[in-house]
């Protein structure tokens, strides 16, 4: 598999052994709110023994944890990080919701307080600002401004403490600095008169406006975070907490912890369905508008699967239990969400590199700023220049650039039933020239169903039945067809031994005995089953798929198959014709189905009769004529292919296999959502690189200003007061910018 694939669903799937003793938390942390603070938690995990794996959600505020239980627990990992200066406000399994809750409470809280410490501390400003007009002492201005700076920027002043403590420096560092060094300076004034050009200028009302705009700033971040970190949360509200548990002697309402696989369960009208189950009993209607986007109910009786979160309309429905916990479809999609939150791109691990040198560099810059204009100008005009050096710097919006506008897109992208598992696919997506399709189950409904019987010197009836042994437990298209078939037939099944299955050619088992072997006819040419001319040129005519029978080394006969084309298949082929994107087929299936699929959806390239390892080579072909191409499969065998293509799309109705295998996966059954996927990616991948450049522009513009560069030339000096101003707004603006993503139209 490629390494661009080497993300956390893939170690989980690939790297860990079975009986592993690997587990996986979520711990939601209070404290951290710029990319040094992500990168000194990581950095300090990392050096432990038994951490495998550690990633930091900033917009969120989780940590995603894998580490072996037998090495390290779960309260040593808290303690390392709350050694760091940061609290752990929860350890909560992958399996379970409590994270995200806790998450939510938590930047709820620190709503509050920003807000409340901006409301004082602008009243304060307000206050100080009228001084002058009206002129009050300077000891009633040093005392508003104290309460302030210590008061409303204390949560900065913590924050530069356990720094300290820790040895390293963060966002909090510069504002608690910057504040401090411009407070200190004003009571020096205050109590003596300080040499310099700027020695009556006391800078309380700047202190003050300077706390004022950065407490802004975080309650604006802090409330635009809220709105964008819900994704998981919302889709865990979904989950009913309890279910009607069917006894012998009635039905009891219990906590769906307590119901395990093979349980029955009643639904009433009206109700939720608590899991993932099959009707054994009813019929109704299922609103299913939140996995599969369809507004209108679906119906269902009994055999038909209903899953965790959806809606019964009308009627009383009983039905088994067939999946609890992670196993659900609604946790599925909960596990992508979380998935794609802890993975980080290869442009935000170098933003993040970048960012943990931003303050000591920033610091080093406010120094010589210092340094110089200390000898130039004196203490007043050196103090103000470090403050507004240390204020001005943003690493908040370099450290936001990339995961917010990710975290807004992977929320708004699972609102449309796209679970996007490769954070590298922005990075990717706007390259791609190049679309692979399978026919069977992707271009195609993949509801193959048998028209037609054609057996040679054996009875239709043992035919079947043959044909279903063989087929019974295999999750091929055409298996689900034979047995469909043979029910409707009432053939049942014999017991089958030794089953192998050759993925794209065919499968073998012993049955009563008998070597039993179905495939296709180049299948049986490997096999030397020999085929008659006359068998061998009535297959030849036949325009649907075929699957041949033989028995003992001996043809048998043929099952014709026909699938119908996805009624959605053909508006998206044109859409990706018009954004200069090339459709190919690539199908095991014989030529004449392929171009009859293709013929009818214009496409000009196919593939037929082709092994799952051709369709990796394909693939490998295209990339090496510098295409980038994207392969869209939903079976076993288009594992290969999803993995080496530069982005694997899989159908969520398709195989584990090729879903584990994939980039994104499609929830919904519409095909048209592999154009929205491309578009919605694009539109990321665009909102991600403004945020850089914003971030980067803003950084490399205001420092120097703030340093002095321009004062001497064109008499421009940055006040400390506009320094936080601008430090606020930089990253709010990033927060805003990205959830435009949930307005933008698709």
């Amino acid at each position: 598999m490629a390494d661009k694939h080497k993300t956390i669903k893939e170690s989980v799937i690939e790297d860990i052994p079975e009986n592993s003793d690997i587990k996986q938390v979520i711990m939601p942390l209070e404290g951290i709110h710029c990319s040094a603070c992500v990168s000194k938690i990581e950095g300090a995990l990392s050096r432990l023994e038994g951490i495998d794996k550690v990633s930091i959600h900033l917009p969120t505020k989780m940590a995603f944890i894998d580490y072996r239980d037998k090495l390290i627990s779960s309260d040593n990992i808290s303690n390392k990080i709350e050694e760091t200066g940061y609290k752990v406000l929860a350890v909560s399994p992958v399996e379970e919701g409590e994270a995200e809750t806790v998450a939510l409470i938590s930047i709820e809280k620190e709503k509050r307080i920003f807000f409340m410490k901006f409301a004082v501390s602008a009243a304060i400003s307000l206050f100080l600002l009228s001084d002058f007009l009206i002129g009050y002492s300077p000891y009633t201005l040093m005392l508003l401004t104290t309460f302030a700076w210590l008061w409303c920027g204390s949560h900065f002043h913590i924050g530069f403490l356990k720094s300290l403590k820790a040895k390293t420096a963060d966002m909090n560092t510069l504002v608690s600095l910057s504040s401090s060094v411009a407070y200190f300076h004003s009571v020096a004034l205050t109590f003596f008169l300080l040499p310099g050009p700027m020695n009556t200028h006391y800078q309380w009302h700047e202190i003050a406006m300077l706390i004022s705009f950065i407490n802004l700033g975080r309650w604006l971040e802090a409330r635009s975070k809220s709105k964008a970190g819900g994704a998981v949360a919302k889709l865990l509200k979904l989950a009913p907490k309890f279910a009607r548990k069917i006894k012998a002697d009635g039905d009891e309402l219990v906590p769906v912890k307590e119901i395990k696989t093979g349980d029955k369960v009643l639904l009433r009208p009206g109700e939720q369905v608590p899991l993932d189950g099959k009707i054994i009993k009813g019929y109704s209607a299922i609103d299913e508008s939140f996995l599969t986007g369809e507004s209108l109910p679906k119906d269902k009786g009994p055999s038909s699967r209903v899953y965790a979160g959806t809606i019964n309309t009308s009627g009383v429905l009983e039905f088994e239990v067939i999946a609890i916990g992670a196993e659900m479809a609604l946790m599925k999609i909960v596990k992508a969400v979380r998935e794609s939150q802890a993975s980080k791109s290869s442009v935000q691990n170098a933003v993040d590199k970048i960012s943990a040198y931003f303050v000591p560099v920033v610091f080093f810059i406010a120094l010589t700023a210092f340094v110089f204009w200390y000898r130039d100008s004196g203490l007043s005009m050196a103090a103000n220049v470090f403050a507004a050096v240390l204020a001005s710097a943003c690493p908040c919006a370099m450290g936001l650039a990339v995961p917010m506008a990710a975290s807004v897109g992977f929320g708004r992208a699972a609102e449309n039933g796209i679970l996007i598992n490769n954070a590298d696919v922005f990075e990717r997506v706007n390259k791609v020239n190049v679309v692979i399709f399978d026919k069977t189950g992707t271009l195609t409904e993949g509801e193959n169903k048998i028209i037609r019987i054609v057996p040679y010197e054996m009875e239709e009836k043992e035919f079947i039945k043959y044909l279903i042994s063989i087929q019974n437990k295999s999750e091929h298209p055409f298996a689900r067809a034979v047995r469909i078939y043979a029910a409707h037939k009432k053939i049942k099944p014999k017991e089958s031994f030794s089953v192998e299955a050759l993925p794209g050619r065919g499968i073998s088992a012993n049955v009563d005995g008998n070597n039993i072997l179905c495939g296709s006819v180049g299948f049986f040419k490997n096999k030397k089953i020999a085929i008659g001319k006359n068998e061998l040129h009535d297959i030849n005519e036949v325009k649907g798929s075929i699957m041949l029978l033989a028995v003992n080394d001996v043809f048998k006969g043929y099952a014709v198959l026909a699938d119908n084309i996805r009624e959605e298949s053909s508006s998206l082929i044109k859409k990706l014709k018009m954004m200069d994107i090339m459709p190919i087929v690539a199908s095991g299936d014989r030529q004449e189905v392929v171009k009859d699929v293709a013929d009818k959806l214009h496409i000009d390239r196919y593939y037929s009769e082709i092994l799952p390892e051709d369709k990796k080579q394909i693939v490998l072909k295209n990339k090496t004529f510098g295409k980038k191409v994207i392969m869209v499969g939903d079976g076993f065998n288009d594992a290969a292919a999803l993995a080496e293509a530069d982005i694997g799309i899989a159908l969520a109705s398709g195989s584990d296999i090729a879903i584990s295998s994939s980039d994104i996966t499609l929830m919904r059954d519409n095909l048209s959502a592999v154009v929205t996927a491309i578009k919605l990616s694009r539109t990321i991948h665009k909102i991600i690189n403004q945020n850089l450049i914003w971030a980067f522009v803003y950084n490399i513009m205001l420092i120097p200003l703030a340093a002095g560069v321009f004062y001497k030339p064109f008499g421009i000096i940055l006040p400390v007061y506009f320094a936080g101003a601008a430090m606020a707004m930089s990253s709010v603006s990033v927060v805003m910018n990205s959830l435009r993503l949930r307005k933008i139209k698709i």
